[in-house]
């Protein structure tokens, strides 16, 4: 059963019971850089990088532009369409289509439009719009990690997707690398555990490729991949167990960058208690009575006893 030592909980803690044959839950990508306690409160990242500018359709008579695009926290996947309706010198009316097809506030030429999911300002251009004149803005999907919800992103995770199983540390890959030359004619392959020969620093080889030369022929060179590290290599050769000057390396590891990880989330029909979910330093009460209640409506029941 997972724990977590610096809550002092255990997932039974959180969730009281579930859907039968584990459906409630599901397995998912844990964002790299992320670290998640047992019972965290987890958003989607659901939308990718939406565009800067709008697409003018090529039929479009006024030339004017569309800039200062940005997703609001209720961003959808897919194609936004800005149809003019109405014009006049220099502005006129234009509707907004969200990619669901749901109409959104209509936005005015000359006029910066703020909404829950999609920011812009349409830009008068020396020929003016007329009617059916059309922009479309496409906002791609994202990687669809989970993450400590996040009530300020602009990506999906501002909406409560589920909670988190275990707790989970996607912050570092535990991973380095390092450029390697000048191979002796042992043969170096995962599994092995080095030894800096002067700093007595080890790690254990994951990946080796070569780059050039050959091991038999005691000039192989490329890259290893190693986990495990223990002290700090210098510039120096390599032993591996008995065999000893394997090869040269130009200095210490260097560490891979965080990677995503995967996990388990609840993401329907359970028994919680809520007074032991884990939230984002400075969440408001309004926040959690929304994230709740985003919740509530995939069938997580909220308790608030232990």
């Amino acid at each position: 059963m997972p724990t977590d030592a610096a809550l002092g909980i255990a997932i039974n803690d959180v969730i009281k019971d579930e859907a039968p044959n584990l459906y409630s839950r599901e397995e998912v990508t844990v964002l790299a850089g992320q670290s998640l306690s047992i019972g965290h409160v987890l958003g989607k990242v659901t939308a990718g990088t939406v565009p800067t500018t709008g697409t003018a359709d090529v039929g479009n008579t006024g030339n004017g532009t569309v800039t200062g695009v940005t997703g609001g926290v209720d961003v959808k996947v897919g194609v936004y369409t800005l149809t003019c309706i109405s014009t006049v010198a220099n502005g006129g009316a234009v509707t907004v289509q969200d990619p669901d097809g749901y109409a959104l506030p209509n936005a005015i030429i000359g006029t910066a439009y703020t909404n829950p999911q999609i920011n812009f300002t349409i830009n008068d251009g020396a020929i003016d719009f007329t009617v059916n004149d059309t922009f479309t803005i496409t906002v791609p999907a994202g990687g669809a990690q989970v993450r400590e919800i996040n009530f300020s992103g602009v990506d999906g995770s501002a909406n409560a997707y589920g909670i988190s199983h275990a707790a989970y540390d996607a912050t570092a890959s535990g991973e380095h690398t390092r450029l390697f030359t000048s191979g002796g004619t042992y043969e170096v392959v995962p599994g092995d555990i080095v030894t800096g020969e002067i700093s007595g620093a080890t790690a254990r080889i994951i990946k080796v490729e070569l780059s050039g030369g050959t091991w038999a022929g005691g000039n192989a060179a490329g890259t290893f991949t190693l986990d495990t590290k223990v002290g700090t290599f210098v510039a120096e050769t390599l032993a591996v167990g008995g065999n000893t000057n394997v090869c040269d390396i130009a200095g210490d590891l260097v560490a891979m960058a965080a990677a995503d990880v995967p996990g388990v989330a609840y993401v329907r029909d359970v028994q919680m208690t809520s007074t032991n979910l884990t939230w984002p330093s400075g969440v408001t009460a309004a926040q959690k009575a929304a994230a709740l209640a985003q919740l509530k409506a995939k069938g997580m029941i909220e308790m608030t006893q232990g």
